[in-house]
Order: structure tokens, then sequence, then C-alpha cells
């Protein structure tokens, strides 16, 4: 019976949104934005204008560099660093052979996790697109109606598809209000419980979903997709509280830092300021932090030395900064809970930096047509670098390797089964950065053996991830 209503329910809301007149409404000043939609939402309710439409997004630029700055390219898109459910498509959802070696991919940048939420007052439907130029969008969801570049059968499996001139485009989106999902109820309690119950009815579930859902944590509207989950499946209809995606990079962007002396130097090339800059640097179960309220174009300005602080804390201080960069509460916390274990316990050294929105908009262009009354997005980057010490540390993991890798090939001349060697433990201590660690080793080490080992255990682990 319960199946039966939800279908039904499913079916009324198709037709109410298909019902819907389009509207399209200016772009209004946003300046001293309430900390929740309703605000704005319902400022008009003594008039007849409806039309309020907002779109808030939030995601990462994360970035691997040397302690000199210098950027370094690495595979972002690693298997063994994969973590989303399995109901999220990626481009090999849409290629003949279903397969999409996106282990295969180097890039500069990886763009993750933007989630674009989408706040309206009533059900509307709405045209979203967005393109990355200097990318490739590997990842989404709900399904997209159309996708550029085509499946690269021919480089696919060899070294990788080409990245750049990429679009995802969603077509048709359905927006519904939650409130609106049990409107004649008059006990607001009720009324919002039973909302949240269909909600989580409607929304696709899944292993390793936890991660990914902490992204539902707000207020947005119900998004309601009719899409193909592969090239041979038919339409169906999906639900999510966003619209995702991700995707891979090869572009600059115009912030940097670099080690001088025992201190780090972060370098505003970029022709707006950064309105706040927090350098984190985990050993274990030590969290230390600094922060920088305001670097501006062109400036150049050395962090203070980082200082013990609890997870909590810092949870509270990334939270605030994007706050107030104008993502309303319940968005800020889901973001910091998205990422609270990776950004606050990881071992090593990242900052985490507010992109100046015209960057990411330049980088990375969206559309929703018709036009939203306010388009916010917040894009972090995310800068993991090496220090000198973790770049001698490294050194000295190779040079290990270089001893036992010999060692283990005259253990093995005599044997007629010979067994492979393994990439040693002390480097994938390294996690998710030990192949961009052994990349900068493979550059910077004085010792040819070592540089050499460095580049053959960088191709192991490449090996390992696509097999």
């Amino acid at each position: 019976m319960r199946k039966i209503f939800i279908l039904s329910l499913v079916i009324t809301l198709v037709a109410v949104i298909a019902s819907q007149a389009r509207r399209s409404s200016a772009e209004p000043d946003s300046t001293n934005r309430p900390s929740d939609p309703s605000a704005i939402l319902h400022a008009s309710n003594d008039s007849t204008d409806d039309d309020n439409l907002i779109v808030h997004e939030w995601g990462t630029f994360t970035t691997f560099s040397g302690s000199d700055g210098v950027f370094l390219d690495f595979r972002p898109l690693a298997a063994e660093h994969s973590d989303l459910p399995a109901y999220v498509l990626d481009r090999g959802s849409f290629s003949p052979s279903r397969y999409f070696a996106k282990n295969r991919l180097r890039g500069r940048v990886r763009m993750e996790t933007p989630v674009t939420y989408f706040y309206t007052d009533r059900i509307r439907t709405v045209n979203v697109r967005v393109d990355f130029p200097e990318g490739l969008l590997t990842e989404f969801y709900p399904p997209v109606q159309s996708m550029l570049p085509a499946i690269d059968q021919e480089n696919i499996f060899g070294k990788g598809e080409l990245i750049g001139k990429s679009s995802l485009d969603w077509g048709q989106v359905d927006l519904i209000p939650i409130r609106q999902l049990v409107p004649n109820l008059a006990d607001s309690d009720k009324r919002q419980a039973i909302a949240d119950d269909l909600v989580q009815r409607l929304l696709p579930h899944g292993v390793n979903e936890q991660h990914y859902a902490e992204a539902r944590a707000t207020d947005s509207a119900l998004v309601h997709v009719r899409g193909k989950t592969g090239m041979h499946q038919p339409d169906s209809g999906h639900f999510e509280k966003f619209l995702f995606y991700r995707g891979v990079g090869k572009f600059q962007l115009p912030i940097s830092a670099h080690y001088q002396d025992s201190s780090i130097v972060l370098a505003n090339d970029a022709d707006l300021p950064i309105r706040s800059a927090i350098l984190i640097d985990v050993d274990g179960d030590e969290i230390k932090a600094s922060q920088l309220a305001r670097i501006d174009s062109a400036q150049r300005l050395s962090f203070d030395p980082v200082r013990p602080v609890s997870e909590q804390a810092l949870a509270e201080m990334v939270h605030e900064s994007l706050v107030a960069e104008g993502l309303y509460e319940k968005e800020a916390a889901s973001m910091v809970k998205t990422w609270q274990h990776s950004w606050f316990t990881e071992n090593g050294t990242r900052i985490l930096y507010m992109v100046p929105t015209p960057i990411t908009d330049e980088l990375l262009p969206l559309h929703v047509t018709p036009a939203p009354q306010e388009t916010l997005r917040v894009l972090v980057g995310r800068m993991e670098m090496m220090s000198p010490q973790a770049e001698q540390q490294m050194i000295e993991v190779v040079a290990q390797s270089v001893r036992d890798r010999s060692a283990h090939l005259a253990d093995q001349k005599d044997r007629a089964t010979k067994l492979p060697y393994t990439v040693p433990m002390a480097v994938r201590d390294f996690g998710r950065m030990a192949e961009p660690a052994l990349v900068r080793v493979s550059k910077i080490a004085g010792d040819v053996k070592v540089r050499s080992e460095a580049t053959l255990l960088a191709q192991q682990l490449q090996n390992e991830s696509i097999r």
C-alpha cells in the first residue's frame, strides 16, 4: 500500500509540474544575504510575485604542489580513493563498452563534488547546463540529457581521454519545494515529518552513500529529472536534493603557496581578493591550523605559525568562512560534514581558501534558464602541499626502496616462479598523495637511482589501480 501511495504521489507531482508556467526573474542585489532562504522566498507574500528562484552551489578545486609551489599533474580519480555510491553515473555509463578508464586521467586540478541547490516558492521547471572548457566532467547525478565530448573509444583504453571542451546538460529539471509535498495538512510538524519521509523514499540509496548524502541536509527543493542511466536504458524518473557533478582539469589557478624558510607564503595573483585562507597541518592525532582573514590581489602574505586546534574548532572556523561567502548555515554545515574527514584528519599539509566567484564562473560556467533571482557559487580551493620535511622523508623512503628492490631481484634470480616487487608500505602511507609525491621526488632527488625508482613506483601504483 505504501509503494502504491508513493507511486501515486510521484505521478501527481509530475502532472503538477507539467502544468506550471515558466517565468523568468531579474537578478537582485544579494548583499545582506539571510542565513536561510525563507526570507527571500517569502518576502513577497503580500504581492502577486511568486517567482523567486535561488541557486546556490558549493564544491572544491583540489591541487597538489611541492614545497616550491609548483603544481604537479596527478591522477585525481584513482579508484582506490573512490567515494561515490553506485547509483552515481559516469561517462562510462554511456559508452558502448560501459567502461570508462578514469584512472588513466592525469590532471592538475581535481574538481570535486560540486552540488547545485535550488530554492523556489513554487513548483517550476528550469533548464540546466554546466560547461568545463579546460576540463573533463566525469561523474554526475541525476542522469543528463547530453554530455560533451563524446566518449573517445580510441584513447579510453590507452593514455586516457583528452581533457577539454566538456559539458553536461540535464535539459529540463523539475523543482519541487518540500513543503508542497503535503500542502494541505494543518499540523506543521506532522506535515514536515511526512514530507521528510516521502523525500527519503524518493531519493536513491545504496552502499557507500553516507559521504555523498551529507549534502542533502539542506532546505533545498527536490530535484526531478527524467533520463537514461545508460545507452540502452529507458527513460525513467530520478529524484535528488541537488545536481551533482565532478571532473578533472588542466588549468592553472592563480593562487599558489610556497615554503619560505619555516613559513608558508600564500600568493594571490587573481584580480580579486581572497576573503579567507586556512592553513591546516595534520600529523597523526595532532591538528594545527592558522588563518589569514584576507589576501588582496597581487598580495603575498605569510601564515602565522600553526597552533594546536581541535577538529571541532577547525570545523567551526571553516563553517564561518563558508557562511561569510554567502552559503546558508545548513549548506555550510553540509559541506564541512562532507569533507571533514579528508580536510581535518588526513595526514599532510593543506590550505583551504575561498575561490573568488568570477574565477569559478570563468572556469565552470553554469547556465540556468529562466535566470534565477540569485545565483551564489562557493568553491573552496584545496591546496595539498609537500613540506621540505615530507619531501626529504619520501626521498629516504624511495632510497630504501632502491636497496630493497635490488635485494628482491637478487633473491628471485634463481627461482622458477618469480614474485613481483611490491610497492613499500612506507610509500602507501602517503595515501592519496603518494603518486604525486613520487612524481615530485623524481624531479628533485639528487641521486639518479632515486629519481628512477620514484618513477617506477609511481608507474606501479598506476598499474595497480587500472587493473
